[in-house]
């Protein structure tokens, strides 16, 4: 068998898009077609990752890695650039990625680019991007409502103290994707972990 690296990446320690579920489903569905010699799973920033994501590279170079498998496109990088580059790296050096939830190798069978797949995952890389600054005008415009109808930051400070909405709702951007999603309070705090004061905070700043 020819050996592939799975990629199993979140931003928060949410449960719903745990590391480890990834990881499961991956290895489940491709251990019989691969030998699955590392996993790679983590939680940071999918525009922060570069990092690690070289440190994946270099495994797969050294130990002569053929297939780097991840659940979706986002999961490897949300920054275009970053994604554009680490597909240049892997088509260098023969390494097919691919890309579980649509199922699309960047790689014929022969290790022949796959010119078609990979302007797909380009655009793809593009609407990963665009969903990250999505959530981020979200964000932005929930706090300016809050500000314009209230005043104040949902601790209570002033508008203007050091920290502000923006901050809070960035340290608990796992609150702000499940009440997006319309979960209850109780559910948010099942997923989350937090308390139910910290998610109606949140909430006021989203509604």
């Amino acid at each position: 068998m020819e050996k592939a690296i799975i990629i199993s990446r979140c931003s928060t320690n949410e449960n719903r898009q745990d590391v480890s579920r990834q990881s499961e489903q991956l290895t489940s569905t491709y251990s019989n077609q691969y030998k699955i010699v590392k996993e790679f799973t983590y939680y940071k920033s999918g525009t922060k990752n570069d990092e690690v994501n070289a440190e994946i590279l270099d495994y797969a170079i050294k130990n002569d890695v053929k297939h780097i498998i991840a659940i979706e496109i986002s999961r490897i990088s949300r920054k275009i650039s970053s994604f554009a580059l680490f597909l240049e790296k892997c088509n260098e050096n023969k390494i097919n990625i691919i890309i579980d939830n649509f199922k699309l190798h960047t790689l014929l069978p022969t290790g022949e680019i796959n010119g078609m797949v990979q302007t797909m995952l380009s655009i793809a890389s593009t609407f990963a991007s665009l969903e990250l600054s999505m959530i981020k005008e979200r964000l932005n415009s929930g706090r300016e409502k809050f500000i314009r109808e209230n005043g104040y930051s949902a601790l209570g400070r002033k508008t203007g103290s050091k920290k502000d909405n923006t901050k809070l709702l960035s340290e608990h951007a796992d609150i702000v994707k499940f009440l997006k999603q319309g979960q209850s309070v109780r559910n948010t705090m099942k997923l989350t972990g937090k308390s139910n004061g910290t998610i109606q905070k949140i909430r006021k700043l989203v509604a």
